[in-house]
């Protein structure tokens, strides 16, 4: 008889001692400007994920190095484009290159701007097949190239025995090397920030859509001048005016 999974005992902490080990967490960017309440979700967002990390690096292994999407320098120079890209992670990320761990350059930026502009073209208003066609077919390609590389990076990166942290989007296709093990780091607040994108999406169509019902609806309204016959000019007499013809 099958054990019920309430049953099932957790694997102890020290059954994932050994080996490579990647913490996995989700990015969740903030420009400047953003919502108040969108900026309070955030940063609750990265203070939950700190505080993950630090009991998996209790339990496990500690972070000895750092990778983060969109970042193409190693070092100083990587930390300043965290700081641009990604203030709410970047006071973590800093502590972390501060202590233990050295933060490392995740991607090509010519890969990178390659699948950004396929992106671009493949979003374009398109008319023919074939073209659209061509464009997929190397957005595909640019998009395996440029994960290929992250997992290239990370596998001759990260020393034995050792761990990194990995802050990438969730859609990303990166293939991880079968010695390392992969802890996801997903607090409740991730679906929170999810959640409220979500709605404002979905608040922005409905308002587009009743505009546009708005403008359609005003249209029907409005008689079309173009089909309607001129009007004849007339004389005092109510008859029409006599044409003219200059011979």
């Amino acid at each position: 008889m099958p054990e019920k999974l309430t049953e099932i005992p957790k694997p102890k902490a020290a059954s994932y001692k050994g080996g490579r080990k990647i913490y996995l967490v989700a990015s969740m960017f903030g420009f400047q400007g953003v919502p108040d309440e969108l900026k309070s979700k955030l940063e609750t967002y990265w203070a939950d994920v700190r505080s993950q990390i630090d009991n998996l690096e209790q339990s496990l292994t500690k972070i000895t190095r750092v990778y983060h999407e969109g970042v193409f320098e190693s070092g100083e120079t990587g930390l300043e484009s965290v700081s641009n890209i990604n203030s709410y992670a970047h006071p973590f990320i800093n502590t972390l290159c501060k202590s233990t761990a050295t933060l490392e350059s995740l991607e090509d930026k010519v890969l990178v701007q390659e699948e950004y502009d396929w992106r671009i073209c493949s979003s374009a208003g398109l008319t023919s097949e074939k073209v659209y066609s061509l464009i997929v077919k190397n957005l595909e390609e640019s998009t395996a190239k440029r994960w290929a590389h992250a997992s290239k990076v990370i596998d001759s990166t990260i020393p034995k025995e050792e761990a990194a942290l990995l802050i990438v989007n969730e859609n990303h296709k990166i293939q991880f090397p079968a010695d390392i093990q992969v802890f996801y780091v997903s607090p409740p607040s991730f679906d929170a920030v999810k959640r409220w994108v979500d709605d404002q999406i979905r608040l922005m169509v409905e308002a587009q859509q009743k505009s546009a019902n708005a403008a359609d609806s005003e249209s029907a309204k409005t008689p079309d001048k173009a089909n309607e016959e001129p009007a004849k000019p007339e004389n005092g007499d109510g008859e029409d005016e006599p044409t003219i013809y200059p011979y």
